[in-house]
């Protein structure tokens, strides 16, 4: 039987989300693809003759962890470009996107005690100091990658998306992040204990493909939450 990866839900299609939806839809395919070669090798072992019922190869693995990976670039990318395409429309009609804004405002010029006076003139300067200051605001939201829950979290409010049932879903993606670090910064490498264990931590199949389906639901019910605030 294919392995197939959850499908997406239904995108939301309002104006404004079409490059964010293009992203995660293309980044969804990718995984596919990489799940589907990993099929493809498993039958060639298969006709070979070899016994596939056990532990993943080491090159499986890797295709896992690949898929992983590309998990967390594709909602990386997606939520970036929804926030660099979005996030303008929202703070004009966003009470929460709103209030977020102001609070980095408030941090970026600092005090009345101890005010960035450097930073006061920068703005003061600006041709449009609001727009300044929005674009400070998407660069310091997007200028860095997301690795953590905590981060998709502080992206959701940043949006202005308050639906608690999404906000909870947001959290199960702890394991999804602590996979897709493992695999980026130490590509899962470990030292072993024991005689015979492996030097790298094992992936496995059914595991895997979860984690990177409810990455990508969770992405696209942000989208469609972005989606839904736009549209009213």
């Amino acid at each position: 039987m294919p392995t197939r990866i959850r499908a997406l839900p239904d995108p939301c299609g309002v104006d404004g989300t079409e490059t964010a939806q293009r992203f995660l839809t293309s980044a969804h395919e990718s995984v596919q693809a990489v799940l589907t070669t990993l099929d493809t090798v498993r039958d060639v072992r298969r006709n070979q003759g070899q016994n596939v019922t056990g532990r993943l190869t080491s090159q499986e693995e890797d295709l896992l962890r690949a898929a992983v990976v590309f998990t967390g670039a594709g909602l990386d990318s997606t939520l970036k470009r929804l926030i660099r395409d979005t996030l303008p429309r929202l703070l004009e009609t966003n009470e929460q996107a709103h209030k977020k804004f102001e609070a980095f405002t408030v941090q970026r010029l600092g005090t009345a005690e101890i005010a960035d006076t450097r930073m006061v003139a920068r703005y003061l300067v600006a041709e449009n100091p609001r727009a300044q200051l929005i674009d400070d605001y998407i660069y310091d939201l997007t200028g860095s990658s997301l690795q953590s829950a905590e981060q998709v979290q502080s992206t959701a409010g940043a949006l202005g998306i308050d639906d608690g049932e999404l906000r909870q879903q947001i959290n199960t993606l702890v394991p999804l992040f602590t996979a897709r670090n493992q695999v980026s910064h130490e590509l899962d490498l470990q030292q072993p204990e024991r005689p015979g264990d492996r030097t790298r931590r094992t992936r496995r199949m059914a595991a895997t493909v979860t984690l990177c389906g409810d990455g990508f639901v969770v992405a696209q019910r942000v989208v469609n939450g972005v989606g839904n605030l736009l549209d009213t």
